[in-house]
C-alpha cells in the first residue's frame, strides 16, 4: 500500500521536474570547477615580464584576471592569445595602489601575460588569471 502511494503519477511528475532541475544546475556550475587560478608575481617592476597560462577543458570561452599590487610609476599589463598578434586587453596601470579586474570572452586554450614598465622602478604586483 505504501508504495503505490510512494510512485503515483504526482509523486513521479515532481521526482522528474527535480531531476532536469538538478542537472541543470549540474551542468551550469560545472565548466567553473574546472578553472584553475594562476597567480604571477612581477617583483621587480622595472623589468619586463612574460607569462602563459592555459586551460585544462578543450576549450576555453572566458579568461579572467586581477592585478592587486603597488608601483611608484606607471606599467602596461597586456593579454594575448597565444599568437601575439590579437591582443585581449591592456591594464594601463598607474603609480600607486593597484587593485584591477576584468573578464572577457576568449577563444583558445592557452593566453599570454606581458608586463611591461613604464615610468615604474619599485613595487610589487601580484597578477591572477583563470582561463576556463
Amino acid at each position: 500500500m505504501k508504495w503505490r502511494s510512494l510512485f503515483n503519477a504526482d509523486n513521479v511528475a515532481k521526482l522528474i521536474i527535480a531531476f532536469f532541475i538538478g542537472l541543470a544546475f549540474f551542468l551550469l556550475i560545472w565548466p567553473y570547477g574546472m578553472e584553475d587560478e594562476r597567480v604571477f608575481e612581477v617583483a621587480d617592476p622595472s623589468q619586463v615580464y612574460m607569462f602563459e597560462d592555459s586551460s585544462r577543458s578543450r576549450h576555453a570561452d572566458v579568461v579572467e584576471a586581477s592585478i592587486s599590487g603597488y608601483l611608484d610609476g606607471t606599467a602596461t599589463v597586456e593579454i594575448y592569445y597565444p599568437d601575439m598578434i590579437h591582443r585581449v586587453w591592456t591594464f594601463e596601470l598607474p603609480a600607486g595602489r593597484i587593485d584591477s579586474s576584468g573578464r572577457w570572452d576568449f577563444y583558445d586554450r592557452e593566453v599570454r601575460i606581458d608586463y611591461f614598465p613604464g615610468t615604474a622602478k619599485k613595487g610589487h604586483l601580484t597578477i591572477k588569471t583563470k582561463v576556463f
